[in-house]
């Protein structure tokens, strides 16, 4: 077995206990940028990241010095293997000392300025178990290589909180999701999921079962879109994910996702369709319409679903 060690580098007075953990776990990608965005932090704020195994020492010195400018109490843990996304937000969620925490992925970049305060005034005023604030594109260029990932996002993620709320479990993800730290004790992150995808909405559908998940309007741009291929090799780790998720909240069997790869396992040309689907998402005549390519991404997806589910 791997043993997990690691190890704890401390920025700021760590006296005080606040009101809000800031949590971000970071895989290769650096984390300054959301640092640096959120410099000026109110008081009562924390921010605890965690390393899972980069490996770059570049990368961490980059961190720490985003970390060692804000002006509040910061820790990095710093650990030598990857232990996957589920598992280090609950190593994230056992170092938080906040009533509550945040929590906000590496690639994210806060809206606005207030983006902090407001979440303050959340766990002040309206106190709830759960909330999820939202993705936005604000703040990303969309290029040549991330366009099909910019026009995704636009259309199935950037919603409003009352577009959200009408399906509170699967419109929330863990990008951007304030929690109740004692909440959190007794509804930890089921780690039995690996790669990429689908531990966020297994999450969210069993908090859903205890409580109610408020939506609010306080978003955080998705700044680190993938290329196509980065989309597609996502879409294939998440496959085995999918199916374990829809093994566990059999409710989840109705959307839409499901009822199609449902479908689509019966189909044997399915693996025709989900090569024919690739070559669109790639779109290498650079001349297939967008609606075309977004389309194909999520019909290859579901084909690959289709082949886990039993």
């Amino acid at each position: 077995a791997c043993v997990h060690r690691e190890r704890i580098i401390y920025f700021g007075d760590q006296s005080a206990a606040p009101q809000l953990s800031v949590l971000t776990p970071f895989y290769r990608y650096s984390a300054a940028p959301l640092l640096r965005r959120m410099s000026s932090a109110p008081a009562d704020v924390e921010f605890i990241l965690l390393d899972d195994g980069s490996r770059d020492a570049a990368l961490l010195a980059e961190i720490a010095a985003a970390a060692q400018a804000l002006n509040a109490p910061a820790r990095i843990i710093v650990r030598e293997h990857n232990q996957g996304r589920a598992a280090a937000r609950n190593r994230l969620i056992a170092e938080a000392r906040g009533r509550y925490v945040l929590f906000l992925d590496a690639d994210m970049l806060p809206d606005r300025p207030t983006f902090l305060l407001h979440w303050l005034s959340v766990t002040r005023c309206q106190q709830p178990d759960v909330a999820f604030g939202g993705l936005s594109l604000r703040h990303v260029q969309r290029t040549r290589e991330t366009a099909l990932h910019h026009n995704m996002c636009a259309a199935s993620d950037c919603r409003s909180a009352e577009a959200r709320a009408q399906s509170p479990a699967q419109f929330t993800a863990s990008s951007n999701l304030l929690v109740r730290r004692t909440f959190l004790e007794s509804h930890p992150f089921d780690d039995g999921y690996a790669g990429w995808g689908f531990e966020d909405t297994d999450w969210a559908l069993t908090a859903a079962r205890d409580t109610s998940i408020l939506h609010v309007d306080n978003p955080a741009t998705h700044a680190g879109l993938d290329s196509v291929s980065a989309l597609l090799r996502k879409s294939d780790e998440a496959a085995a994910n999918f199916a374990r998720m829809a093994h566990k909240h059999p409710h989840a069997r109705g959307f839409a996702a499901h009822r199609a790869a449902h479908a689509l396992k019966r189909t044997p040309l399915r693996r025709s369709i989900r090569g024919a689907c690739r070559w669109l998402a790639r779109d290498p005549m650079g001349a297939t319409p967008m609606l075309l390519r977004r389309a194909a991404l999520k019909l290859y997806r579901t084909a690959g679903y289709a082949d886990h589910l039993p």
